[in-house]
């Protein structure tokens, strides 16, 4: 099957609707994070009155001109009303800087905080979130989308009052010279509002498809960078790039469509402008030519200045409806990861509790990803404190799953798991995981230091206590042999160094927390048998007085366990010692024997001699 056919999927599902009661909910949304700026917002508000009523001043001073300097000849009154006109817009120009700065000021304060909620709530989402998730999706989410929300955050408030107070500061001047010039003046507007409204009705939703799209296709770049290797490996790149392809094809087909809708709807608007401005001039006309010269030329151009002046705020409003229609999208993208529920959190009554001894008790344990598909059945065992128990079974039989139940990264579907007594939903997440030390199969490091990423689980850990747990994990000797020691940086993901390397280190990051519970998820499996025996060796003492668990496939550490637990189909197979599940000749006999005779055959032939097996 193509690596490109689900995205493909994705992409040819994604249903075009159109909801104009989601996108006023992601409004009132928006307006929750103006609360704490709302000072900032009233400075602004009054700013934009100030902005409309000095927009206004220059026509009624050139109108003002035209009657009385040209037509009537007062030349002396040219000088004040030139000044007038110029201190008017030198104003106009101060205003409207001090109302760019802060409307840039106060988005990129908003901005912060939803970008800085999302990233929480990132952080609280559990294993199975991340799961389902794509890494790429969600990135677009965090930078594209938001930008989109920025760049109406900085807009919004200015377009909304600048048309306000507008249309009334020219409305009741215009209403003051002519009553019935005013009204046809302000003929056009409710119908530019309608085809505005209409066309934001019919793009929204468009383009939500086009950012879907974008989110994905984030999605599977980053899939294709990280897997690069791979791909040329297996000479896959037409393949991927034919994906993407066919993918970019059906987000430039959506983006035309959008095209399409604003070629449409665009003109209109300014042609019932124009049309408003022919009435003001065919009417305006009529009064001037009048026997009783209602009109004078000046309060005509008046009007028709007036007329532009209002094409303005209404083109912003326009504009800012577009905006929206993407911003809308954007945010509603961004809401649904905030809003997404947590499925492991504190309760109510979560505790600080310390962990004194570390016994842990599994009760009627089960467990399921998907409904009614169970991946571990009816687990029941008790690990008493300070014991090592290996746990052992079958790809797929559940032994990762098992032990990401005790620091609650997944929570049971049924039954219970307590350590020293207490439920494990008793405890604050924090307090749980803080004492938990857990070494992962998938080995991760992050850029910056070694030193940091040892000290990752406790910042503030002095230089002694990272170099004492980089002894036990036998790491010390190579970073000191780095020309740089423990300033020495990783490239990302740990790259720069091998696999075994990685591995120690973060074994030692494990460490660093002196946690009661350690463990181990097949962390020794890039290590090399002899690297494997010396940290096995350092890490005994460690290991003294933690329970610890440790899923591995090698004979040596899983022979050395205090006990075995063998996983079957999800369910607990045997629990025993070495010995004990030896004689039972049962699945970890055969798994014994199968598995590691070449591995270790003058150990199978000992334990045969010895009367060990039948």
């Amino acid at each position: 099957m193509s690596v490109a056919k689900p995205v493909l999927e994705y992409i040819a599902g994604i249903k075009v609707e159109t909801s104009l009661r989601q996108s006023l909910k992601g409004f009132r949304a928006l307006l929750r994070y103006h609360k704490r700026y709302i000072p900032s917002f009233a400075l602004v508000i009054v700013l934009c009155y100030l902005r409309s009523y000095l927009s206004v001043l220059e026509p009624l001073y050139t109108a003002q001109i035209i009657d009385k300097v040209i037509t009537q000849g007062q030349t002396d009154l040219l000088m004040g009303l030139v000044l007038s006109i110029f201190f008017s817009i030198a104003a106009y120009g101060v205003v409207n800087f001090a109302v760019t700065f802060l409307n840039g000021y106060n988005a990129q304060l908003m901005t912060k905080d939803i970008r800085n909620d999302y990233y929480k709530s990132l952080q609280k989402k559990s294993f199975g979130f991340f799961d389902r998730a794509a890494v790429g999706d969600l990135l677009s989410r965090a930078t594209m989308d938001l930008q989109s929300v920025e760049g109406f955050l900085r807009t919004w408030i200015s377009s909304v009052f600048d048309a306000l107070f507008t249309i009334i500061n020219v409305f009741i001047v215009m209403h003051s010279i002519s009553p019935t010039m005013s009204f046809i003046t302000i003929i056009p507007l409710p119908f530019v509002f309608y085809i505005t409204v209409n066309r934001f009705v019919r793009i929204r939703p468009l383009f939500r498809k086009m950012l879907l799209i974008l989110g994905r296709l984030g999605a599977y770049i980053q899939q294709n960078i990280i897997g690069m290797k791979n791909v040329r490996i297996f000479e896959r790149e037409k393949e991927m790039a034919d994906g993407f392809l066919k993918a970019e094809t059906v987000y430039v087909d959506t983006a035309i469509s959008v095209g399409k809708i604003e070629a449409k709807y665009t003109p209109s608007s300014e042609g019932i402008l124009s049309l408003g401005m022919i009435l003001i001039y065919v009417y305006g006309t009529s009064l001037i030519i009048a026997p009783s010269s209602m009109l004078t030329v000046g309060q005509l151009t008046l009007f028709v200045r007036y007329m532009m002046r209002l094409t303005m705020p209404i083109r912003n409003l326009s504009q800012l409806f577009g905006s929206w229609i993407n911003t809308s999208a954007a945010l509603e993208r961004i809401r649904e990861i905030i809003n997404a529920p947590v499925e492991v959190a504190d309760e109510s009554e979560a505790k600080e509790i310390p962990v004194e001894k570390g016994e842990i008790e599994f009760r009627d344990v089960n467990f399921e990803y998907v409904k009614d598909r169970p991946i571990l059945k009816n687990i029941n065992f008790k690990v008493r404190a300070g014991e090592k128990i290996a746990i052992l079974g079958a790809t797929g039989s559940g032994k990762t799953t098992l032990i990401y139940l005790v620091p609650r990264f997944y929570d049971v579907t049924t039954g219970s798991i307590s350590i020293d007594g207490t439920d494990v939903r008793h405890f604050k997440l924090s307090s749980l995981r803080g004492q938990i030390g857990l070494v992962l199969q998938d080995v991760f490091l992050f850029s910056g230091t070694l030193r940091d990423n040892i000290a990752f689980g406790k910042p503030d850990a002095s230089m002694e206590e990272v170099i004492s747990v980089a002894k036990l994990a036998r790491i010390h000797d190579f970073i000191e042999s780095l020309p740089e020691g423990y300033s020495s940086m990783v490239g990302e993901r740990g790259v720069t160094l091998s696999g075994g390397q990685k591995q120690r280190i973060t074994i030692a990051r494990a460490l660093i927390v002196n946690p009661k519970i350690l463990i181990l998820d097949d962390s020794l499996s890039f290590v090399d048998a002899k690297t494997e025996h010396e940290i096995q060796q350092a890490i005994e003492d460690a290991i003294k007085g933690r329970t610890t668990f440790i899923i591995a496939q090698r004979l040596s550490t899983i022979k050395n366990a205090d006990r075995i637990l063998v996983l079957s189909n999800g369910e607990v197979a045997e629990l025993g010692t070495h010995s004990e599940l030896m004689a039972k000749d049962g699945i970890y006999k055969r798994i014994y024997e199968t598995q590691f005779l070449e591995k270790a055959p003058e150990e199978i032939l000992a334990i045969r001699a010895e009367g060990g097996a039948k």
